[in-house]
């Protein structure tokens, strides 16, 4: 932001909360696809490349909406942290429909608890209040092209 590579007139909105939570979820799942807060009546910009910074277990993946020439889109979630699960390397999961995005990101989201943050999670309903501690706290930054 303040070198001028994510202007403010491009930014969307924040959002975050319980990841597995699909009202929370939902709230970024939304922004990707149309563009805009929900709050917001805008027209949507389906057509728009859209893209997010997702902030989740001390990490940081992007995520970028691809507008197809057909009115589809793909979504892409890229995660520059190695792992063992892709050989080691960074990886690029492509999404060709809202539904498998979904399903990718409470995936994604649960593939980083830990056996005891499961534990956590099992034995504690989400708390606002609470969240410093709550390992399924996640915060959401999105952008868009201009129209």
């Amino acid at each position: 932001v303040d070198e001028h590579i994510l202007p403010q007139d491009k930014f969307v909105g924040a959002c975050g909360g319980d990841i597995l939570a699909h009202g929370h979820l939902n709230e970024l799942v939304e922004m990707m696809v149309t563009g805009h807060e929900a709050s917001k009546k805008s027209k949507s910009v389906r057509k728009l490349k859209v893209g997010a910074a997702l902030f989740f277990r001390e990490h940081v993946v992007s995520i970028i909406k691809i507008p197809l020439a057909n009115g589809a889109c793909y979504f892409d979630l890229i995660d520059s942290l190695p792992s063992s699960r892709v050989g080691g390397m960074a990886s690029r999961t492509r999404c060709k429909d809202r539904a498998s995005f979904e399903t990718l990101l409470r995936w994604y989201a649960s593939s980083k608890f830990s056996d005891s943050q499961c534990e956590f999670i099992d034995a504690n309903k989400w708390d606002d209040g609470m969240c410093d501690f709550d390992p399924r706290v996640f915060q959401s930054f999105v952008w868009t092209e201009t129209q």
